[in-house]
């Protein structure tokens, strides 16, 4: 029996957004994000019940009850893109970035840079407002909610999915019903082979930290090793600021919660992960680099999608070793994000062919 071929054709949703000025204003949407699954809940509805102590009633909830918040809570699953990750990382790890001068001269690869930096405290992270449309292909059940913020994102790769995928969540103030804009798909957009992932290990930042010529980027020691799989999470601790007794329903600003990344990956155990596991019974400062490479810009830069930092192994960060999976014994490592002595513990650089966003 002939096995048979996966479409490459995908149906996407959309989520449309447009980028504010003034944090919680409403604006236009001006741009599409393909989407996959959208998960979308209004809390409006949630409400505070005053118990009413009178004798001979034992019913639960004894009046209508109050509305004590508004605003809505999302979750997006999608294929990663090198153009609509931008999104998440303008909301949800720093914001006020812009595109750099192109690498290559008239070939557009034009390279965005985000980092964290201990020592000078929160990022400012941009504020959009979204729109997405429920249809049962007859009625439309359109909502447009402002001041979203990204508060984790993920990205994730495994050898028997396709491509690389990408989900986060965030929260919005208090949507309404406004009618969602008819707008054109936007170009490029373009996803990022599983197997297009490199792995880069030091014990130093500087010797990670080495950058080789176009048209890609180096990493120092490259682990010579197969990663089954990888997850990527950041929690950017962005949350909506209410707080007890100021009367405020609808969030009107942010605040900052403690943040940090977690990475686990299933990998091939050799010599190479034989010294990680030393380095982990240790507890030495690793830094990791995660490079993913897509196609050439012109003559230039790939289209890249780095992540770097300082990171260790928390107790239980070694998983068993000697576990087989189609013949070969793996190990499941996981680090977890630290600051560094540097003036960055954590750094994601993207290379796409966007002079703005969005």
């Amino acid at each position: 029996m002939v096995a048979g071929v996966a479409n490459a054709q995908k149906q996407f949703r959309k989520l449309q957004i447009g980028k504010e000025t003034v944090y919680g204003t409403e604006v236009a949407a001006t741009r599409i994000l393909r989407i996959l699954g959208l998960t979308w809940n209004d809390l409006a509805s949630q409400r505070q019940y005053v118990p009413e102590y009178t004798i001979g009633r034992f019913t639960k909830r004894t009046d209508v009850g109050s509305i004590v918040r508004t605003g809505a809570t999302v979750r997006v699953e999608t294929d990663f893109s090198f153009e609509d990750i931008l999104f998440a990382l303008l909301a949800g790890f720093k914001g006020g970035v812009t595109a750099g001068a192109e690498l290559t001269a008239s070939q557009g690869d034009r390279p965005w840079t985000f980092q964290l930096d201990p020592n000078t405290g929160d990022p400012t992270p941009d504020s959009y407002t979204i729109e997405r449309r429920l249809s049962d292909g007859t009625t439309n059940w359109d909502r447009t909610a402002p001041g979203a913020l990204v508060r984790s994102l993920e990205i994730s790769g495994d050898q028997g999915g396709d491509v690389v995928k990408l989900s986060y969540e965030l929260w919005t103030r208090e949507p309404n019903g406004n009618a969602v804009a008819s707008l054109s798909l936007p170009t490029p957009f373009t996803s990022l082979a599983v197997l297009d992932w490199k792995l880069y290990i030091n014990d130093t930042w500087a010797a990670m930290d080495t950058l080789a010529a176009a048209p890609s980027y180096g990493g120092g020691a490259q682990i010579a090793t197969t990663m089954r799989s990888f997850t990527f999470r950041y929690e950017g601790g962005i949350e909506p600021a209410l707080f007890i007794g100021d009367g405020r329903k609808d969030p009107s600003k942010h605040r900052f919660m403690p943040r940090g990344a977690e990475l686990e990956m299933t990998v091939e155990f050799n010599a190479n992960i034989a010294t990680e596991l030393t380095k982990a019974e240790a507890a030495s400062k690793r830094y990791i680099r995660l490079l993913g490479e897509g196609a050439r810009i012109g003559t230039g830069y790939n289209k890249t999608m780095l992540i770097q930092g300082a990171f260790q192994y928390p107790d239980g960060g070694v998983g068993e070793v000697g576990r087989d999976e189609d013949g070969a014994e793996v190990v499941t490592l996981r680090l977890v994000s630290l600051p560094d002595d540097d003036t960055e513990d954590l750094e994601i650089r993207l290379i796409n062919t966007l002079a703005t966003f969005p």
